[in-house]
């Protein structure tokens, strides 16, 4: 079994070029609400539907639909989150998650952390953003030009971490939710090396305007 998702949802659109057909090859595809609209534009067919469709404004049909109340305790991408969680999947990458409101963004950024608490790993990719969320060791974050890389604690405390390959270093330091430390790197090497000891990273690389 291939453990990939790959979950489209109802944020800002991503342009064909930033949807890897490698990722999309093999994977289970599931549209949260709106999201199917998305992949719908990028020719990308999916494998579950889900959601209650009130932004995609109709509900859609078919032996590979699920409808759900508006009225529910979690997100549409949540749900999807949730339903690839138990079908096994471990590795997620989200498209059509970024922009919109602000509320929902960090919704969404909820999602990465649900997949981190179940022993998986989840990205969040759009055209000018890309999420991710991090537990304790040490990891590889690849350069992409034009992007910054921005690190903020998803815990009280990310504890013992070490930053090689960016403009600014680090090492062994702490890094807290309540300070700017880690916002605007640039990685100058291949990749930028994050190493932390405790606690959980959130990982933001932005479109430099």
């Amino acid at each position: 079994m291939i453990e990939r998702c790959v979950i489209f949802a109802g944020g800002d659109a991503v342009r064909a070029e930033n949807v890897s057909a490698e990722v999309i090859n093999g994977a289970f595809v599931i549209c949260a609400d709106k999201g199917l609209a998305l992949a719908e534009i990028l020719g990308i067919k999916a494998d579950l539907v889900l959601g209650d469709f009130d932004s995609l404004n109709y509900k859609p049909e078919g032996e590979n639909v699920k409808v759900y109340p508006a009225e529910k305790d979690d997100t549409d991408l949540m749900l999807a989150v949730r339903t690839a969680l138990g079908m096994g999947y471990r590795e997620f990458f989200i498209y059509g998650a970024c922009g919109g409101r602000l509320d929902h963004m960090i919704g969404n950024i909820a999602c990465l952390a649900m997949i981190a608490d179940n022993g998986g790993r989840g990205v969040i990719i759009g055209d000018d953003d890309i999420v991710s969320i991090y537990d304790s060791g040490c990891h590889k974050i690849p350069y992409k030009e034009g992007f910054s890389l921005s690190l903020f604690a998803y815990s009280a405390e990310v504890k013992g971490l070490t930053i090689r390959g960016t403009k600014y270093l680090a090492e062994n330091v702490t890094l807290t939710d309540a300070v700017t430390l880690g916002v605007s790197n640039e990685i100058t090497a291949d990749f930028a090396e994050v190493e932390f000891t405790d606690g959980r990273l959130l990982v933001i690389q932005s479109r430099v305007r």
